[in-house]
């Protein structure tokens, strides 16, 4: 009696990779433990015409050893072996698969996404995420307020041995990062609003400004518009670089301190106001103190 005829169900084998008729061979030769291929067609119930193809697949899979001789002969590799085997397979196609989609993913990435963040609790998400699935660099212009709430997840991008720059007016400190602070004591006198800037990886940015209740803030990783925030970011670096040069950082402990060192400087370098958005903003701000 062939063992297709006792046992039904070969759902366990096709479970893990096994086809069909792969099972009732294999079930055949682990019962009967050594056979010819007329005596697997037999025992399994698969016809003469497929029994051959169907041992050569496991034998080329491993899972069956083909004895060769006067007569050949076939035996089922030990279970737990096969198993074995099959994880190792297993994995490996999954590590492959992940390569090919994520190759497939970068390759097909779209570069020209924009889209508005609402509310201020999805902007500090919407920080979180990039920061979390940045990769090399991190940049920042930054208000304590905001830097506060994003404070651990950079810790944990650093330790990553991600680079983080940060540009700032305000007191703050984040060990191994670049941060190039005015550590002004009364920044929120310098503009009407506080505005987030981040960068990650030179591809995707996210701007926003806390205006009112209503954030409307803005996502994109179109390369124009990313540019665009890098060189603000370097810009007001350029500027703190410049006064610290200057030995006028000491000059800028508060806002009106701030103010006046860079009314100092426009003059020296012969800058109109008109020419930096900075002076424009801090004009409007505080009544005109730049205009002559």
């Amino acid at each position: 009696m062939n063992i297709a005829s006792n046992d039904k169900s070969y759902d366990f084998l096709i479970n893990i990779g096994f086809t069909l008729n792969e099972a009732k061979v294999y079930l055949a030769l682990v019962k009967f433990r050594l056979l010819n291929g007329y005596e697997v067609a037999k025992e399994s119930g698969v016809s003469r015409s497929l029994v051959y193809d169907v041992l050569n697949r496991l034998v080329t899979k491993g899972f069956v050893n083909k004895l060769l001789g006067e007569t050949t002969l076939y035996s089922a590799l030990e279970f737990d072996k096969v198993l074995d085997i099959i994880s190792k397979n297993t994995y490996r196609n999954i590590v492959e698969a992940k390569e090919r989609i994520k190759e497939i993913e970068t390759n097909n990435k779209n570069t020209n996404l924009i889209y508005n963040v609402s509310g201020f609790d999805n902007l500090i998400l919407k920080a979180k995420e990039l920061i979390n699935n940045s990769k090399k660099e991190i940049s920042l212009s930054i208000w304590k307020e905001e830097f506060d709430l994003l404070k651990e997840d950079l810790k944990k991008a650093i330790s990553k041995g991600i680079k983080v720059y940060i540009f700032t007016f305000s007191n703050i400190m984040l060990e191994n990062a670049y941060i190039y602070s005015y550590n002004i004591k009364d920044p929120s006198n310098l503009f009407p609003y506080r505005r987030l800037t981040l960068i990650s990886d030179s591809f995707d940015v996210l701007i926003g400004e806390n205006t009112s209740n209503e954030v409307i803030s803005l996502y994109t990783n179109n390369h124009a518009l990313v540019s665009l925030a890098i060189d603000e970011i370097v810009l007001n670096i350029f500027w703190y670089k410049l006064i610290k040069k200057y030995d006028l950082l000491k000059d800028c402990e508060t806002s009106k301190g701030f103010l006046n060192t860079l009314n100092k400087l426009r003059k020296e370098l012969n800058i109109d106001t008109n020419m930096t958005k900075n002076f424009s903003v801090f004009s409007l701000q505080k009544g005109g103190l730049f205009n002559e």
